[in-house]
């Protein structure tokens, strides 16, 4: 019964930190497109908010984050969320905004093939 009771205390572990990743994933989301819409910080964190609500998390912190080499902010946030019948709480950290630019150049597809060998199931010509 003890090894029964630990089993599902560890899985509600487990789907709680999975809901709390998903909360602020999306809550995440939500607010860098609530920036993108116009809002201020103000109202992109209450965004991220109701979102987080809704999936049974709350918002720890949630900051906003303007680089003068970026057109679009960047949002950062921590979401928490009980875990069932525990007195428990796990936390997840998202951030969300501008993908930046590649550093390194592309090969070209072409270089690429050249340089990989022969494609899988044919042999080399000699």
């Amino acid at each position: 019964m003890t090894v029964l009771l630990g089993g599902l205390a560890v899985v509600a572990v487990l789907v709680a930190g999975q809901q709390a990743r998903t909360a602020a994933d999306l809550s995440a989301l939500a607010a860098a497109g609530a920036v993108v819409e116009g809002a201020d910080e103000a109202g992109a964190c209450a965004t991220a908010r109701r979102v987080a609500d809704r999936h049974g998390a709350q918002i720890v912190t949630c900051a906003l984050t303007r680089a003068s080499d970026r057109p679009w902010p960047e949002v950062a946030l921590e979401a928490a969320r009980p875990v069932a019948d525990t007195p428990w709480t796990l936390t997840a950290r998202s951030r969300a905004g501008m993908v930046p630019a590649r550093t390194t150049p592309r090969r070209s597809r072409a270089a690429s093939r050249q340089s990989a060998g022969p494609p899988c199931g044919r042999r080399a010509r000699r």
